[in-house]
């Protein structure tokens, strides 16, 4: 079931890919596919750190 909704998530990300592309040059394409990782890898860390503190303080 996993691997069904990974394939079908990365199926329409590259559809997606394919629209976006004809709609700006594939360098910003790429740049805003990065700054979109950077910012879900930034969410992600706060996130952790919050839990992690949270495990510290006894709550």
């Amino acid at each position: 079931m996993l691997t069904a909704w990974s394939q079908g998530i990365i199926g329409l990300s590259m559809f997606g890919a394919g629209v976006a592309v004809e709609m700006m040059e594939p360098r910003m394409l790429g740049l805003a596919g990065g700054a979109g990782f950077v910012m879900i890898s930034i969410v992600i860390s706060m996130y952790y750190v919050r839990i992690r503190n949270r495990k510290t303080a006894g709550v």
